[in-house]
């Protein structure tokens, strides 16, 4: 007989009384084929999984699994009639995330994932878990998640993590996947918590190994990233922004050619990767924007190509005001970002046009657009100074 169950993450979140973002279901005791003549729609490529043909949410048919080789892709599965659901939560990472609800709403338990929620305890369900490199770095991620309700790793757990980050395993894992890890980790609201954990299961080889001079003080950047989220709120800001800026922010103390190779290890995109170039470069210009005249900060806007991409040195700029939250004590940033703010303005308001009209052909119009740019910001120097 076909039974449906709620599973996983939105059983976890229920009872956590969070949010639900998305519900999957196991079913236990039907076959592919009369999914499909329910008229569920098949998407699953490494095991069968179907989309409800009203709500569209994803069902997938209980499964048992065994490891067959590396990586987070080496198991074959099993997903016969008559695995039991038991057995389906078996395989599964943690016990917080080995529960179920059926239709009347009666959690399906066996083991003990809401002691375990109760004590705010990750554990593992069973010794398969080294069997699979990615629950480390999800195990990290949930850390950065769930650490604001005093969630710790146990002991044992934390102990198989570390089996897995001595050995190979996590070499095996696709990059586009970590990234993906890593990306959701930076947009939670502990996302320092997700490299500690890894620096505490000495997984930071191979995808974090160049980035080890910032891991090793991560902690020390909650209070930037504290600013970021506050920036966020305040300024209605995207998540492809403050993931840009979060990124940047975990590179800064690291030397520029370990952050180059790092660009390389993981598939970022180019915004994020704009921005932990240009942060990379500036800093320290940026940390001393006081000590600037105006023909070192027309360069600035000029390097920054800031005549055609603004927004770019404007990330830069929150990226090194939230840093400088952690790593400047009595900082003043604000006062002189308003005044590099105000010489964006300034250097964008000079018309090109004008200057062609003037009758100025070939190279003598960018020699009197910076000219004229060069003359703006020195007049907001004047002013300032005044």
């Amino acid at each position: 007989m076909m039974q449906t169950y709620l599973v996983g993450g939105a059983v976890r979140d229920n009872l956590l009384q969070r949010p639900i973002k998305d519900r999957d279901y196991v079913v236990v005791g039907a076959s592919a084929n009369e999914l499909v003549a329910l008229g569920y729609i098949p998407v699953g490529k490494d095991f069968p999984v179907f989309l409800h043909p009203k709500t569209r949410e994803e069902y997938a048919l209980a499964r048992v699994e065994r490891k067959i080789a590396k990586g987070y892709g080496g198991f074959s599965f099993c997903t016969d009639k008559t695995v039991t659901l038991e057995e389906d939560l078996s395989r599964r990472d943690l016990t917080i995330n080995a529960m179920a609800m059926d239709e009347q709403g009666t959690i399906i338990d066996p083991y003990h994932g809401q002691d375990d929620l109760a004590q705010r305890v990750f554990r593992h369900v069973s010794d398969a878990f080294i069997e699979d490199p990615l629950r480390v770095i999800r195990i990290a991620r949930f850390m950065a998640r769930y650490k604001e309700y005093g969630f710790t790793i146990a002991p044992e757990t934390l102990a198989l993590m570390q089996r897995i980050g001595q050995s190979t395993e996590l070499a095996a894992l696709a990059a586009p996947r970590v990234w993906q890890e890593t990306a959701r980790a930076l947009l939670e609201t502990s996302p320092t918590e997700y490299f500690l954990v890894l620096v505490q299961a000495d997984a930071l080889s191979p995808w974090f190994i160049d980035l080890t001079a910032s891991m090793e003080q991560i902690d020390s950047l909650a209070p930037a990233f504290s600013y970021l989220q506050e920036l966020a709120q305040k300024t209605n800001m995207g998540e492809e922004n403050q993931l840009a800026i979060a990124s940047a922010l975990i590179t800064l103390d690291c030397p520029p050619e370990k952050v180059a190779k790092w660009c390389q290890v993981l598939p970022l995109p180019n915004h994020v990767h704009d921005c932990i170039v240009l942060a990379q470069s500036h800093i320290e210009t940026l940390l001393h924007i006081e000590q600037l005249n105006a023909q070192q900060i027309l360069l600035l806007l000029l390097h920054c190509d800031v005549q055609r991409r603004p927004q770019r040195l404007r990330l830069t700029m929150q990226v090194i005001l939230c840093y400088a939250q952690a790593r400047v004590p009595n900082n003043t940033l604000r006062t002189n970002f308003t005044l590099l703010e105000n010489a964006i303005t300034a250097m964008l308001a000079v018309n090109v046009k004008d200057i062609i009209a003037q009758g100025f052909t070939g190279i003598e119009i960018k020699t009197q657009l910076q000219a004229a740019q060069l003359a703006q910001i020195n007049a907001l120097l004047r002013a300032k100074s005044g």
